[in-house]
């Protein structure tokens, strides 16, 4: 079948869901890419992907361009994570390739792509396949709760109330809808959806890539592992070296801390000064961080969906301490698979008892390793998705088969 992905961004080992499913799903299917570029560095990223694809079309868009989306949508009912994508020239270029591939299903990841697919929708007749991968309405939500600053609140909540109106509208135009958990589907269907055509799709790992590494690991070292400008995280690590670093110093005064990581932002970059924490910006490859360090942390405040740094860090044999919503959405078990803990002192504690305990740090990493190869496989995920896929091309063309006058039974001999 011939697919069409669309994404906000450039799919590679940094955004591993769209990247796996194109890698998994090339041997049966031609795959063609339209994505948009907001930073320059992702341009050098898509030789990663393109070995997959038929076609690979890049759309920039420029950052004044963003913000001028950003201050229009200010008093629309448009929320701004999804105006600040919008772009005429993308919606434009994902025609063009319809046409000249003769794709026969657009699969589109994350809300911020709606505007495209909707407006494509309204020229094309096309079976759409939606990935919402999380439940905004849900991240934002846990984004207001724990916001303490009442601007940055009162701000969030404003975002808050479009979203649930945005989300809710938006997927009932979409023929499938997937997200990666069954706690992100839920969340949707309180937002009014009946969920008949919404299917949870996980996250897979590439367990043959992030594989336990023969290197010795480093005593006392701490690593995080995340897109860096993605709020939760750089939340995450500013509010763990705040309250919770200090209080493993006072026990552990030798113990340092890696965080790797694109583009931190200024308050993330400053924890480095700090000689016991480097900061790394962006790496090509967070395998040597995840393979030396004693410890992999998880520390996030607000979550949606399934963690990938999580399953990624399992999957190296890499003991992890997580918040409760860092893994909502796996079905790991606390100190079987990974420690988990809320609260500073609690999660101190979790670390300092890994550090002090070797035997323990050995027994999660086998069990969580163990745990990741039972219960994350992309070529399951993407079996789904091609199933997904021949359901919804199939249904279109038995409605236009319909509006033809056509024998309904001959919709299946065409698709053929």
């Amino acid at each position: 079948m011939r697919v069409l992905f669309v994404t906000p961004y450039v799919p590679s080992r940094i955004r591993v869901r769209p990247f796996h499913f194109i890698q998994s799903l090339a041997p049966s299917h031609e795959i063609s890419l339209v994505s948009l570029v907001c930073d320059r560095y992702e341009e050098e990223l898509a030789g990663q992907v393109a070995q997959y694809c038929a076609s690979v079309e890049l759309v920039r868009l420029p950052k004044w361009q963003a913000y001028a989306n950003c201050l229009r949508a200010l008093p629309s009912a448009l929320p701004l994570r999804v105006a600040y994508y919008q772009s005429p020239a993308f919606i434009e270029r994902m025609l063009w390739v319809m046409r000249k591939r003769k794709i026969e299903v657009v699969h589109g990841e994350l809300i911020k792509v709606m505007p495209a697919l909707r407006a494509v929708l309204a020229r094309e007749r096309v079976p759409v396949l939606y990935d919402a991968v999380d439940c905004i309405s849900s991240y934002l939500e846990q984004q207001w709760r724990s916001a303490s600053n009442p601007l940055h609140k009162a701000f969030v909540y404003t975002e808050l109330r479009k979203m649930r109106r945005y989300e809710q509208r938006s997927l009932r135009v979409m023929d499938q809808v997937v997200i990666t958990s069954p706690y992100d589907r839920e969340c949707l269907l309180k937002l009014g959806e009946d969920g008949e055509h919404i299917r949870v799709v996980p996250n897979g790992v590439d367990t043959a890539y992030f594989a336990p590494s023969s290197v010795s690991r480093e005593r006392d070292s701490l690593v995080f592992c995340a897109k860096m400008d993605y709020y939760p995280n750089a939340q995450a690590m500013l509010n763990f070296c705040r309250e919770v670093l200090p209080l493993i110093w006072k026990v552990r005064p030798e113990v340092r801390l890696t965080i790797v990581g694109n583009q931190p932002p200024q308050a993330v970059r400053a924890l480095g000064a700090d000689p016991r924490i480097a900061v790394t910006g962006f790496v090509p490859d967070i395998r040597p961080y995840l393979s030396r360090a004693s410890v992999a942390l998880a520390p996030l405040l607000v979550a949606a969906g399934i963690q990938n740094k999580v399953l990624e860090a399992l999957a190296m044999g890499t003991p992890v301490v997580a918040t409760p919503g860092s893994c909502r959405s796996l079905q790991v078990q606390h100190e079987r698979h990974l420690l988990i803990a809320e609260g500073a002192q609690a999660y101190a504690d979790a670390i300092l008892r890994l550090l002090a305990d070797p035997s323990l740090a050995r027994q999660l990493a086998a069990e969580g390793r163990q745990y990741v190869e039972q219960h994350y496989s992309w070529d399951a995920a993407t079996t789904t998705l091609g199933e997904l896929y021949q359901r919804i091309h199939q249904t279109l063309q038995t409605q236009h088969m319909a509006e033809e006058g056509m024998p309904i039974e001959n919709a299946t001999t065409m698709m053929i």
